[in-house]
């Protein structure tokens, strides 16, 4: 009978692919801006070329593939712009986003500053100078304008009596007029014309009572609100700017969504997938003009009539 020990089994290799970090991908594959930068380069583009054709600005490339996610503002701004510049270099976008998503949730939340306890202020006495000579001198001006004004009445009181004491004047007897008749019929037409008719008592002419009514009327006439709606058959990136450079949308828009934007027109308008968006303007349907294209995207103008444009 064999007594050698049984020969035990090999501990199991470790797996080749551990899990990743949050806010990173495989080891293979490098983190989030890695991959975009790779991404870029396959296809032979320049960060400015890039910028160019996404209409970004050239820090926007650069953040994203340096990782600096803070830089872009708001978690909504950086996932739409994440998936945008994901899916123009060919990397999968919602996939980049789901990760940028579990890093951001995984960090924790920023210290609350109003707890922070703060020393106790004490009051300055020498504040309470100010207001207390301010005070003072109104108090004496009050009292130096009582001092006057009663100075002036006690001088008319003393004038009264003085004024009493004196005899009246003669009063002349009245002349009695001539016996003459009064015509009533005279003294009409003289009351009429003292009087003076409704036509005459108005100095304004009508030029300047039409131009006053008719910019009353443009002073409160109500402002134009001109109603965009944007049918999506594909994902597009939207922003919307009224006349007064007011955002009134800035976000990736999915497919099959409707888009109901309104606001003082002109408005300005840029997408991101032309060619998946249909626009109507007040509910009439509007061609996006052929010069306002480029590539994918296109940059147009909604105008008070309703026509689009291409923006300068």
């Amino acid at each position: 009978m064999d007594d050698s020990p049984e020969p035990t089994a090999a501990p199991p290799a470790p797996s080749a692919t551990a899990p990743a970090t949050p806010g990173l991908a495989t080891p293979g594959q490098g983190t989030i801006g890695q991959r975009l930068r790779a991404g870029r380069e396959r296809a032979g583009l320049s960060v400015a070329a890039a910028a160019e054709k996404l209409h970004l600005d050239n820090k926007v490339i650069e953040a994203l593939e340096s990782d600096r996610f803070a830089e872009l503002g708001a978690s909504v701004y950086v996932r739409g712009h994440l998936r945008r510049y994901a899916d123009f270099v060919g990397e999968p976008g919602v996939e980049l986003v789901n990760t940028y998503t579990a890093r951001s949730e995984s960090r924790p939340p920023p210290p609350d500053l109003t707890q922070v306890p703060h020393p106790e202020r004490r009051a300055d006495p020498r504040r309470l100078v100010t207001p207390l000579v301010g005070l003072g001198c109104a108090l004496v001006l009050a009292i130096a304008i009582w001092w006057v004004l009663a100075g002036s009445r006690s001088t008319n009181t003393l004038s009264a009596p003085a004024a009493a004491n004196q005899p009246a004047p003669a009063v002349a007897a009245p002349v009695p007029a001539a016996s003459q008749p009064i015509h009533v019929a005279d003294a009409a037409p003289a009351a009429t014309a003292a009087v003076g008719s409704p036509t005459q008592a108005s100095t304004t002419p009508p030029a300047v009572e039409a131009r006053r009514d008719a910019a009353t009327d443009t002073s409160q006439a109500p402002t134009r609100v001109t109603r965009l709606t944007l049918e999506l058959s594909g994902e597009s990136w939207v922003e919307v700017y009224d006349s007064r450079g007011e955002r009134l949308y800035y976000d990736v828009a999915s497919a099959g969504s409707v888009q109901s934007i309104e606001g003082r027109p002109p408005l300005r308008v840029v997408l991101g997938n032309a060619a998946g968006v249909s626009v109507q303007v007040d509910g009439q349907s509007r061609e996006i003009p052929s010069g306002a294209v480029n590539g994918e995207g296109a940059r147009f103008v909604v105008n008070r009539s309703g026509s689009l444009s291409r923006a300068r």
